[in-house]
């Protein structure tokens, strides 16, 4: 019994596989962020990593507060939609 065609064929298609990255890797590609560690100019005070999270919280809650008035015009919009044609 020869396995040279299976093991040809297992060979081929590992080297044929899509080389798949990471959404960070990607995500690094398009904002040319970097990889690696944190050197000694890049680490924050304890100040500006406080400021910094607040400054995050902030934005997020500012899009939580959009995504939630967003829904709540569309629902006004479907149940008034829905109230028209069913009265």
């Amino acid at each position: 019994m020869s396995f040279g065609s299976a093991i040809a064929a297992i060979v081929s298609q590992r080297n044929n596989r899509r080389k798949r990255t990471s959404q960070l890797e990607r995500y690094a590609e398009k904002t040319g962020a970097k990889h690696g560690k944190l050197s000694e100019h890049d680490k924050l005070s304890k100040e500006e990593l406080s400021k910094l999270g607040e400054k995050i919280k902030t934005e997020n809650n500012n899009k939580r507060q959009r995504v939630v008035a967003f829904t709540a015009i569309i629902m006004i919009i479907v149940i008034s939609i829905f109230m028209y044609f069913m009265f």
